[in-house]
This record gives structure tokens, C-alpha cells and sequence, in this order.
């Protein structure tokens, strides 16, 4: 009896020791920049975006975001010019699939949900139509707002290179749920969105992160 007490009592000491603790959460926020809104101004040169983010682990492996930017967008063609300016956010949140087992661990692999909001004011001031039966017409269209929401699916990853300083990319698909019906113009292009006449855009984003610990 004592030998099996005093055996019993030896496994009982040991086994806290085979119990792995997930790491505490710890606070932060990170920041980041949307370096391919930069990069688009090359193929799109009409279009200037620029984008920010900030992210917190707020439940283990559950990342808040919030996201926001502004959109300018100057067109000159042959038969028409058109301007806008305006501003767009987006909140949700990110799950990561690979999990937390070691404090250290800091790369990610995310799928996530966001709402999309955006806001501009567009105006036409020149616009030519060319009709070989009734001739030329040239006008102009005054300024007006558009507004427009949509819901986004994400997936993607964050890598941390250096210390505290990330690079990552998402893949996201954009659903709209409601915009302003029948406007005078359609947009160019939507802050956050892309092209104003595509339906369902899928664009990749290329970020540069940096987490400020609290």
C-alpha cells in the first residue's frame, strides 16, 4: 500500500508537467498599408488610393480589423472628363487556421468577413457623344454623391519578417448589397470596391504591417 500511494503521489506531481498552456493574449494593435493600392496607380494611373488598416488579437487566434482610405480619381479622355473624391471603411474580423501553440508563433493564415461602406463625390464637366445621324452634343454633368455597401470574404497570410514587422496578401471577393439607384453617372471607380461597372470584383491586396505592443 505505501509503494502504490507513493506511486501514485509521484504521476500526480508529474502531470501538470505534460499540460501545454496556450499562450496569454497579449495586446497590441497592429498597422498597416495597403502597398498595392500604391502599385495600381502604374496600370491605372487615373486612380489614386490609398488604404490603412489596424488589426488586434482580441479572443485567441481572433483578429479585429478596421480599414479605411480614400479614393481621387482624375479621367481625361477624348469625349469625356471625369472627377471623384471620396472615402471608404471596413471592419470585421479574422480567423487563423494555424493556430497559436508557442507564444513566438507570429505567422498567420487568415480567412475573414468584412462590411464595406463607401462615399464619393463625381461630376462630369465635359462629355462628347458622337451620333452620325444627329451629330455631335457635347455637355456636362454637375457634381453629385454615390454611395454604395457590400460585404467582403477573405483569405490570406501574415509572415513576420523582422521583429514586429509583417508582410502579408489577402484574397478577397466583394458582394454588393446596396448603392445608390439610378444615378445620373455611373462611377469609375469605387474607393475600396474597384471598377464601378464590375459586379462581384476578386482583387488581391499586398500589405506591409507593423504591431505596436501595449
Amino acid at each position: 500500500m505505501v509503494t502504490i500511494s507513493v506511486t501514485l503521489s509521484a504521476q500526480n506531481e508529474q502531470e501538470p508537467d505534460t499540460l501545454v498552456k496556450e499562450p496569454a493574449v497579449v495586446p497590441f494593435i497592429r498597422l498597416g498599408f495597403d502597398v498595392s493600392s500604391v502599385a495600381r496607380a502604374f496600370t491605372e494611373p487615373e486612380v489614386r488610393q490609398f488604404e490603412i488598416s489596424a488589426d488586434s488579437e482580441l479572443l485567441r487566434n481572433w483578429f479585429f480589423n478596421l480599414e479605411g482610405g480614400i479614393l481621387m480619381v482624375n479621367s481625361e479622355q477624348e469625349s469625356f472628363t471625369y472627377n471623384a473624391s471620396g472615402f471608404f471603411f471596413r471592419t470585421g474580423v479574422d480567423f487563423n487556421l494555424l493556430g497559436r501553440p508557442h507564444a513566438e508563433q507570429n505567422d498567420l493564415v487568415l480567412i475573414g468577413f468584412r462590411y464595406a461602406y463607401s462615399s464619393l463625390w463625381h461630376e462630369a464637366p465635359f462629355y462628347l457623344l458622337d451620333n452620325p445621324y444627329w451629330g455631335s452634343h457635347t455637355g456636362s454633368i454637375d457634381r453629385s454623391s454615390y454611395y454604395a455597401h457590400w460585404v467582403e470574404f477573405a483569405g490570406g497570410v501574415k509572415t513576420e519578417v523582422f521583429k514586429n514587422f509583417f508582410l502579408g496578401w489577402t484574397l478577397r471577393t466583394r458582394i454588393p448589397l446596396v448603392k445608390t439607384k439610378d444615378p445620373e453617372i455611373q462611377p469609375y471607380y469605387i474607393g475600396g470596391f474597384g471598377q464601378g461597372k464590375r459586379r462581384a470584383p476578386v482583387m488581391v491586396h499586398f500589405s506591409a504591417f507593423y504591431k505596436l505592443g501595449l
